[in-house]
């Protein structure tokens, strides 16, 4: 009888085992189901940095975030920090492995016109890399529709003004109006006809010479394509030129130049006083009566020499007579 009843409550317990496990893991399939749905890998890596906003604009949980249209994570969690002033602070979680560095932000943007909204991560260049758990900056970007009402205004503003042209049209081409507009307008284009069926005729007498012109503006078009490196050479010389002429010292090269010229004026003005050797024999008159007396002596000695040449060249052939001594020696 005792053995019976053990097998009777051994029965009972393999039963409440069984019952227990499995809603041990029918929670188990619920909770990964839960988490795959939310998008969540839950074997794979995770890393999670938050982002503190001051508007979020229609940022939600689930929210995918990107990495250049890649998606990377999602924001998990969505909290406010205070109201004064208002901080709202995003969790976000990162299933990939990723090397973040520490100036990236998140950037929340509309996805489509519709206002769907994802998180763009837009990394940085710092050598030092964020990591788990850090809070990195964040900003919201203009939406797809901003601006739209300006430019509605705007396009009202247009449409105004062609409901205007058009209405002075319709009063322009009116037959009744007293200043007549419909005929004038008719007139001038009448005239603009005639104008274009003139330039046609023109044209077309004048076929040859419009090619003949085309075709030396080819051929000008083609020798200033064949000298474009000699004129960029030239354009570089005038450069290098001005270059060098920047960099040279013109205003001491100037001052140089006037230094001379001063000196040169005051030389002028010594000389013109007489001062100086050289003023002493262009303003004094004794060198040029000196050099006037030298030449008559020299002259007064030429003559005397032809007229009297044995009174200075004694010249014999057969032995040396001395010569007779002048009486006033």
């Amino acid at each position: 009888m005792e053995k019976k009843n053990s097998n009777q409550y051994s029965v009972k317990e393999a039963k409440s085992i069984k019952v227990a496990l499995f809603c041990v893991a029918a929670a188990l399939i619920f909770y990964l189901g839960a988490t795959f749905l939310k998008g969540i890998n839950v074997f794979g890596k995770k890393t999670y940095y938050y982002a503190v906003f001051e508007d979020i604009g229609s940022l939600h949980e689930s929210t995918v975030v990107t990495l250049n249209g890649y998606g990377i994570g999602k924001v998990t969690d969505i909290e406010l920090l205070s109201t004064n002033p208002v901080r709202i602070c995003a969790e976000i979680l990162i299933t990939e492995k990723l090397d973040i560095p520490k100036d990236s932000r998140f950037e929340v943007a509309q996805k489509d016109v519709l206002g769907g909204m994802v998180v763009n991560l837009r990394l940085g260049e710092s050598r030092e890399l964020a990591r788990k758990g850090d809070t990195l900056g964040c900003c919201l970007a203009g939406g797809m529709l901003d601006g739209v009402g300006d430019l509605v205004t705007q396009l009202q503003s247009v449409v105004a003004s062609v409901d205007t042209i058009g209405q002075n049209i319709k009063l322009a081409f009116r037959s009744d109006d007293s200043v007549n507009g419909g005929m004038m307008i008719k007139n001038t284009l009448a005239n603009l006809e005639a104008t274009s069926q003139n330039l046609s005729k023109l044209l077309a007498d004048n076929g040859a010479k419009v090619n003949r012109v085309v075709s030396q503006l080819d051929v000008l078009t083609k020798t200033l394509s064949d000298a474009s490196p000699k004129i960029d050479a030239i354009v570089a010389n005038v450069d290098n030129i001005t270059d060098s002429l920047a960099q040279s010292n013109i205003r001491q090269l100037v001052n140089n130049a006037q230094s001379t010229i001063n000196n040169a004026n005051d030389v002028i003005a010594k000389v013109k006083a007489g001062e100086g050797t050289v003023g002493q024999l262009i303003q004094n008159d004794t060198l040029y009566r000196n050099i006037n007396q030298t030449i008559e002596c020299v002259n007064a000695l030429i003559k005397d020499i032809k007229e009297h040449p044995t009174d200075y060249l004694n010249v014999t052939v057969f032995g040396k007579k001395e010569r007779k001594k002048d009486k006033n020696q």
